[in-house]
């Protein structure tokens, strides 16, 4: 197929003069570098490759390698931390960039995994004394700090413990894709999905709630007795009553949910009324 000569689309330009607007040619002085196939291909094939620390790109407010969102973990570990867990990490954050100031002697690794575990050596005086351990990791605090990951930095404590519990790598790329994170936040009119609920979301509302033991997790009333089980809500943090993904429910009591914006008319419900009455009468 060939491609239109918008210099001299007649229909074009047409449309451009009707928006006012001016058809410019793009000029660059920068030339195409082709990239490291070999790591590339390992990365894609294995879902880990080691890299120099400073192959390592911070882009979007996440790490990028080759152009792909990645996360990076030290690959090889020293033993005496061995029971508290070792941690991958999202972005430059507060831990990591003091590693990487100091170059540690540490073998770093990108990683498109998303299984939560890989593999990692143990160190002891800087010897190797176990090789190449299949370990679960857990995601950086500080790093759900700095990118505001769902949120995270504006919740409670709770709350921020339930992201930090749930976390899942499978979401987050899903969350920042190859593309650039600033579109992400923006839908258009024929992709968008409707602002309703989704029709299991009844369903899925009570296995949280009755996973979370009715508790809302703001301020920790227990809503567990049948007859308050009414007051359990879930809320969809990102306001997007069509995004079910786990990550972006909490439960919470109606009181709790009526003072989030954009959710002050509940205030002014049956339920609301009832539930304070009962409240103030100590029955929870």
């Amino acid at each position: 197929m060939k491609l239109i000569n918008f210099y001299n689309s007649d229909k074009m330009n047409s449309l451009l003069k009707k928006m006012g607007a001016e058809l410019k040619r793009i000029e660059s002085t920068k030339e195409w570098e082709g990239i490291d196939d070999s790591k590339l291909a390992e990365l894609l094939k294995t879902g880990e490759v080691e890299i120099e620390i400073d192959e390592i790109k911070t882009r979007d407010g996440v790490f990028e390698y080759k152009g792909r969102k990645v996360i990076v973990y030290i690959r090889d570990q020293y033993a005496k931390y061995y029971s508290r867990g070792y941690k991958f990490h999202l972005t430059n954050c507060s831990s990591i960039s003091t590693a990487f100031r100091n170059k540690r002697n540490s073998r770093y690794v990108v990683s498109l995994r998303t299984d939560g575990k890989f593999k990692i050596n143990l160190l002891e005086d800087n010897f190797i004394i176990k090789k190449d351990l299949i370990e679960s990791m857990k995601v950086c605090k500080n790093c759900l700090k700095k990118i505001n990951y769902n949120k995270y930095s504006t919740y409670s404590y709770q709350i921020q413990k339930n992201i930090y519990d749930n976390f899942s790598l499978t979401e987050f790329f899903n969350q920042y894709r190859q593309t650039n994170l600033k579109s992400n936040f923006f839908r258009n009119s024929n992709n968008a999905p409707l602002n309703v609920y989704n029709k299991d979301f009844n369903l899925k509302s009570k296995k949280l709630r009755e996973n979370e033991n009715y508790k809302c997790n703001n301020c920790g009333i227990n809503m567990s007795k049948q007859e308050h089980n009414k007051f359990a809500h879930v809320h969809h943090k990102d306001g997007d009553k069509s995004n079910d993904m786990p990550s972006n429910h909490q439960v919470l009591c109606i009181e709790c949910h009526s003072n989030l914006p954009g959710h002050q008319r509940l205030k002014y419900s049956p339920d609301f009324n009832d539930f304070i009455t009962r409240k103030n009468n100590y029955e929870f």
